[in-house]
């Protein structure tokens, strides 16, 4: 497992990438994707800003395609955190509040 994430500043705001998130979570990233998609869907249900959480960007792959990935806000973070069990989600946590 990577401990090591790379937080970025854009516009003020402290982020990760999804695909760092999903690396260091030892999960696939098209699973963490429908996984923040549903948390973002349910957002925007209750009229929340899923801004404030997740901001969904693109990436060049080695092919040239353009994919689709997510920035993590500490908030969205959090979210993620909390909905993973045991060594990992523990882990994560830790490695996220402390950068």
């Amino acid at each position: 497992m990577n401990n090591n994430l790379q937080v970025i500043e854009q516009n003020g705001q402290l982020l990760v990438d999804s695909r760092e998130v999903a690396e260091m979570v030892g999960k696939r990233h098209t699973d963490l994707l429908r996984s923040i998609d549903g948390y973002v869907t349910i957002l925007l249900n209750a009229k929340l800003r899923s801004v404030e959480f997740f901001l969904e960007s693109t990436y060049q792959d080695s092919t040239g395609r353009s994919l689709k990935h997510f920035y993590l806000t500490r908030k969205g973070c959090d979210m993620v955190a909390n909905k993973m069990t045991g060594e990992k989600g523990v882990l994560f946590t830790a490695a996220y509040v402390t950068q």
